[in-house]
């Protein structure tokens, strides 16, 4: 409560902090009205309605990416928090730099982004930028939510271009806190801030970004969640990283300190550095980016279950890496390669190929490959090497308001061989002047063939149906006033998996069911009511524990200066 009250006071005051930073010096008096300089500074440099307008693209720009239908995982989402059985088998970037996986998985990394920064998902990558804000007026974007069972959130984010009015030297502070035992047998809580500064040179512009995480997780966001899955853990990270971009090339330079522990059982410590080189060009119809990394790392893991015998290993890591995203336009046909090299035993590519037929109507095809070494456990000094392959095809549907993409296919998994069969509909339309529909649905089937082990992992982590719907009605009101009614269903089949240390097999479906209620008080402001988990289920994504039906009270509020 003490970080929530605390955030609120920043959401009210820091727009009229920063808006200061444009009165010029010598008007520094205390007769002033400061929001009448402001007002006037900005007649000076911009036509107010221009700045409006301008500000308003923005926004919609930010709400269509954060309304796109994120990832085609079986991922269940609270306010900020997001669960799923999966470690996203993906790479990630960050500022052009690969994130290197250290104690917690790929999903505790979008967790801890994807509020902050401009997401693209593009063939099994996410892509994070942080969002170039340069116009002179201060925004303020504010999530806040109370739980009735402690669950509570906060995130902030503040943006302002020509900061300390300097021109060109722009802004972006952000604040992620949440709270709640959404799964596990322990809270889960998070304080992340994040800070973005770039400043236009003209011939380049630098950017500078900082992030400091301190969270309490459950042992389940743990890399090896099945070693630890009732356990907590303390993870605290230190980022920093300063990229120059160019017309020529860009050059950066990251630096990570990692600090984990899991009770008293595990002590992991990390300092990463990285150098990124990178270019991009554009000519018609066809895209390119290319860039080298070097990566060193320095990492200590203390294995502290018996006092008696403190086991220290230390790993030292340096890698090269080679990625290239690539898109290209020929005779009507889309191509695209997205994908790294470290070695023939560290790469993954991912390729897609679409061709128009009519109409919307297009046929498709995609390819991906991966191998990854990875240790098998905390203190492992050796390598394990796994590698996987998918290929499949199918069609896309996409008139105006519709998006239709059915995929048939098959993945392979060292000797495991999984047929899958995807569908994604997406449906955005006006089912008359006042009253809007949206759909968002995805279904997975995979069929497990030649299976050797009926306890392998990666069986055990593949039920053969999974499934994700939304459905929300609009009633929409004049003056950009909005009454939404939403309703999300999550699903997956029976599977199971072991637990080595406790010898148990957990086995269930999952059919979770959320109803909400939002009210758009222009396009501005919003609040909601959200009734989660109406199954009141117990268990969710086997072992993992989730605290039955209960309630949260939300708002959203964008404030303009």
């Amino acid at each position: 409560m003490k970080i929530f009250l605390i955030a609120v006071a920043i959401t009210v005051f820091a727009p009229c902090i920063w808006a200061q930073t444009e009165i010029e010096e010598n008007a520094a008096q205390d007769t002033i009205n400061i929001e009448q300089t402001v007002f006037d500074t900005l007649e000076n440099r911009i036509d107010p309605k221009l700045l409006l307008i301008e500000m308003n693209n923005f926004l919609d720009e930010k709400r269509k990416m954060e309304d796109k239908f994120f990832l085609p995982y079986l991922i269940y989402k609270e306010n900020f928090h997001l669960s799923s059985p999966f470690n996203l088998n993906m790479r990630i970037t960050k500022n052009g730099f690969s994130e290197i996986p250290f104690a917690t998985g790929n999903l505790q990394t979008v967790q801890n982004n994807r509020n902050i920064f401009k997401t693209i998902y593009k063939r099994g990558n996410i892509f994070y930028d942080s969002w170039e804000y340069s116009l002179p007026a201060a925004l303020t974007e504010t999530y806040m939510g109370l739980g009735d069972i402690d669950m509570n959130n906060i995130a902030i984010s503040l943006m302002k271009g020509s900061i300390f009015g300097i021109p060109k030297f722009d802004m972006q502070l952000d604040f992620l806190g949440e709270k709640g035992k959404w799964l596990g047998g322990v809270d889960e809580s998070s304080r992340n801030f994040h800070l973005h500064l770039s400043y236009d040179l003209d011939f380049a512009k630098i950017h500078f970004d900082n992030s400091i995480i301190d969270q309490t997780l459950p042992g389940e966001k743990d890399i090896y969640s099945y070693s630890f899955p009732f356990d907590s853990a303390s993870n605290k990270e230190k980022e920093y990283s300063v990229i120059i971009k160019n017309k020529i090339i860009d050059i950066g330079f990251k630096y990570i300190n990692n600090n984990y522990k899991i009770e008293n059982k595990i002590h992991k410590e990390r300092d990463l550095m990285q150098v990124l080189v990178q270019k991009k060009i554009q000519i018609p119809n066809h895209q390119l980016d290319i860039s080298y990394e070097f990566v060193s790392e320095d990492i200590t893991i203390n294995n502290l279950s018996n006092p008696d015998t403190t086991l220290i290993t230390r790993r030292d890591n340096s890698l090269n890496l080679l990625s290239v995203d690539h898109d290209s336009n020929i005779l009507g046909f889309k191509i695209g390669n997205t994908g790294y090299y470290q070695d023939e035993n560290n790469f993954q590519l991912n390729s897609e190929l679409s061709k128009k037929i009519f109409l919307g109507f297009s046929i498709y095809g995609e390819y991906g490959t991966s191998s990854t070494e990875f240790y098998p456990n905390h203190i492992s000094t050796d390598l394990q090497h796994q590698t996987k392959s998918k290929v499949g095809g199918g069609m896309l549907f996409n008139p105006s308001q519709i998006e239709i993409k059915v995929i048939m296919g098959q993945n392979s998994i060292e000797y495991c061989k999984n047929d899958y069969f995807e569908v994604l509909n997406t449906i955005n339309m006006s089912i008359t002047k006042n009253l809007g529909l949206k759909i968002k649905h995805w279904l997975r089937n995979g069929r497990v063939g030649n299976l050797i082990d009926e306890d392998d992992l990666y069986i055990r982590l593949s039920p053969r149906w999974q499934m994700q719907n939304l459905l929300e009605l609009t009633y929409f009101l004049k003056h950009d006033n909005a009454i939404k009614i939403g309703l999300k269903h999550i699903y997956h089949s029976n599977y199971s998996y072991t637990l080595n240390d406790l010898e148990m097999i957990f086995e269930n479906d999952t059919q979770n069911l959320d109803v909400y209620l939002k009210l758009q008080l222009t396009d501005q402001f919003e609040i909601s009511v959200d009734a989660v988990n109406l199954t009141n289920n117990k268990i969710m994504f086997t072992n993992y524990d989730h605290p039955g039906i209960h309630f949260n009270f939300n708002v959203h509020w964008i404030f303009v200066n």
